[in-house]
């Protein structure tokens, strides 16, 4: 029995296991280095999409230093589906692999080297290259936009993956009386889910706030500590922070008041600024009559 680990996903697969596996970090670049020189494509660190490439782990767990598939953004103003399918059956030609091998037909065939589904092609890719390494799922995710796609497919952080992440977005997003699509950007409900941000710059400021910016939603962490001090926290992150309970993921508690607004609430306190009689008492500070 292989020691491998497999993907649940995997839309390569017999009736009895996976065809493809999980790949090492330190394979990851050669093998999309090889992706490169088969389609004629060019797939920068950037367009490694959500964790592809990104695990290093000190304690060197292959779970942890490795990914499930590799996720790559790819431009469909650059390519379409059926060039770059074109692409990846010629190189199975050049393989020898019989033509009624090459693709998959639904749930009647499975076992074949390309699946063709939705905004999305799925290859069989050998690793590093070569096929006696093993294979692993390659996704290439079609979009119009690839600026937008690099961030709504961006991987998280230990405490929060990237799924929080975007289950993050969507509750601040419907708090706002908008919806988040990770196709298209942030939608109105009301105009017929009409875009009315497909920039993370601007969808920044639309969820997070005045003055932030794209990196203010790079994780969930960096999302939480911009709208901490919004009036409106709460309610804004309730379906988020309901949805990590459920899965048993630790929250974060109700926002703190900032150093800033202590120091502004004290300042309010001493001056008798909109504090009553009690609270200056409590304070031991005296009223002047």
């Amino acid at each position: 029995m292989t020691d491998k680990l497999f993907e649940g996903g995997n839309v390569f697969k017999t009736a009895d296991s996976a065809l493809t596996q999980r790949i090492a970090t330190k394979d990851v670049h050669p093998t999309i280095q090889f992706i490169e020189k088969i389609t004629g494509l060019t797939y920068d660190e950037e367009d490694w999409l959500g964790t592809t490439g990104k695990k290093n782990d000190p304690d060197g767990a292959f779970e942890k230093n490795s990914s499930g598939d590799l996720d790559l953004n790819t431009d469909a103003n650059k390519v379409s589906k059926e060039e770059l399918i074109s692409k990846l059956k010629a190189y199975l030609q050049s393989q020898g692999v019989p033509e009624e091998n090459w693709m998959n037909q639904g749930r009647k065939k499975t076992d074949g080297y390309i699946h063709n589904a939705g905004d999305q092609v799925h290859f069989r890719t050998p690793i590093d290259g070569d096929d006696r390494n093993g294979y692993v799922q390659t996704d290439f995710m079609f979009t119009s936009n690839p600026d937008f796609q690099r961030g709504a497919k961006r991987g998280g952080t230990e405490q929060y993956g990237g799924t929080d992440r975007a289950i993050l977005l969507s509750s601040v997003a419907r708090g706002r009386g908008l919806k988040f699509s990770p196709k298209f950007g942030l939608v109105d409900p009301a105009q017929g889910d009409v875009v009315v941000a497909d920039t993370w710059d601007k969808i920044a400021e639309l969820l997070l706030g005045k003055g932030a910016t794209e990196k203010d939603t790079h994780t969930v962490e960096t999302m939480i500590a911009y709208l901490k001090n919004d009036p409106n926290y709460e309610e804004l992150i309730a379906p988020w922070k309901e949805t990590m309970e459920k899965a048993g993921k630790q929250v974060p508690e109700q926002a703190q008041e900032s150093l800033a607004d202590k120091h502004l609430r004290r300042i309010k306190e001493l001056s008798g600024v909109g504090t009553s009689h009690s609270v200056m008492a409590s304070n031991g500070i005296r009223m002047n009559k």
